[in-house]
C-alpha cells in the first residue's frame, strides 16, 4: 500500500486527510493518507525518519514550507522561485518539490470571474503563501499587485522585479483600500484568532470589491465578515484548499481527480466539527 501524510505543527486541524482518502477510496486504489505532527525543535531529525520510511509522496503546511527546501533534490521552479514547498514525491530514489498553492488558489479565485489587466489586487501579509500567490498572479495575469505587510521590507523584496507591482506596509494599504478591485488576505494570524481578529481595517473598502481569505476553517473570518458587512463579494480558502490538493494528487498519482467529491469530503467534516 502506498503511504502519504501531511506534516506541519500543528496539525489536527487538518482535513486533507479526508480529503484524499475520499479519492483514494473512490478509484480503488491502495493507498492511504494520514497526518503528522512534527515538533520544530526536532524537525531535522523527525524529516529525515518520514523520508526513510517508504513513503511516497507528503504535503507540507505550517511552519515548515522553507525548512524542508535542503532535504529535497530538485525543485519545480515555482517552488524555487516561490522558496516554499508544499508537495513532494519520490521518484527514481529522487526528492522532487512543488508548490501547489498559488496556482489552486489563482483557479478558486478565478471561480469568482476572471482577472484582468484592469484589476488591481493587494495581498496582505508576505509568508509562503502569499509569496506562491503573487507568483501565480504575476504568471498568469496582467492586473496590477500590491503586497502589504507589517513590515514592508518582505513585501519590498517579493515585489523589486516588477515596475507594475508594489510594495507598502498594512497602514498605508488599510488608507488605500479603495483602489483595490480584489483584496487577498494571507497573513497567519492564527486559526482561533482569525474568528475574531481581522489583520486589516476595511472601512475604506469599495462596494463590490472581492475579499478572498485563504483561511477556510473557519468558513468566514473576521476579515471576510467584515468584508462582507462593508458590500463585498467574499470567498473563503475552501476552494484554494480544494484545489491545491487536487494538483497534489496529480503530482504523485498521475490521474485527476474529481474535485467536487474532495471539496464535498472537506464538507462533511467542516459540519461534522
Amino acid at each position: 500500500m502506498e503511504k502519504y501524510v501531511v506534516i506541519g505543527n500543528p496539525i489536527r486541524h487538518s482535513l486533507s486527510p479526508a480529503m484524499q482518502n475520499r479519492i483514494f477510496q473512490e478509484l480503488g486504489m491502495e493507498a492511504e493518507y494520514n497526518s503528522v505532527l512534527i515538533e520544530e525543535n526536532a524537525f531535522e531529525t523527525e524529516i529525515k525518519k518520514l523520508m526513510d520510511s517508504g513513503i511516497r509522496g507528503f504535503n507540507i503546511t505550517t511552519p515548515f514550507k522553507e525548512r524542508i527546501l535542503p532535504f529535497l533534490d530538485e525543485l519545480e521552479p515555482l517552488a524555487a522561485d516561490s522558496g516554499a514547498v508544499n508537495t513532494v514525491l519520490r521518484k527514481d530514489d529522487k526528492w522532487y518539490g512543488f508548490n501547489t498553492d498559488g496556482k489552486g488558489y489563482l483557479e478558486g479565485l478565478e471561480e469568482i470571474r476572471p482577472i484582468t489587466e484592469k484589476d488591481s489586487i493587494l495581498i496582505t501579509g508576505a509568508g509562503g503563501a502569499s509569496k506562491a500567490i503573487y507568483l501565480a498572479l504575476k504568471n498568469h495575469t496582467n492586473a496590477r499587485i500590491t503586497v502589504a505587510n507589517r513590515t514592508a521590507n518582505k513585501a519590498v523584496e517579493m515585489t523589486k522585479d516588477n515596475d507594475n507591482h508594489h510594495a507598502m506596509t498594512l497602514q498605508e494599504a488599510e488608507k488605500n483600500l479603495a483602489d483595490f478591485t480584489i483584496i487577498i488576505q494571507t497573513t497567519s494570524i492564527g486559526l482561533e484568532a482569525s474568528k475574531n481578529t481581522s489583520p486589516i481595517s476595511l472601512t475604506n473598502l469599495t462596494k463590490g470589491t472581492i475579499c478572498s481569505d485563504i483561511i477556510y476553517n473557519p468558513a468566514e473570518t473576521a476579515f471576510l465578515k467584515e468584508a462582507k458587512e462593508n458590500g463585498a463579494i467574499i470567498q473563503n480558502g475552501l476552494p484554494m484548499f480544494v484545489n491545491q490538493g487536487a494538483l497534489a494528487f496529480e503530482i504523485w498519482t498521475g490521474v485527476k481527480p474529481e474535485r467536487t467529491l474532495m471539496k464535498e469530503a472537506v464538507l462533511e467534516q467542516l459540519g461534522g466539527n
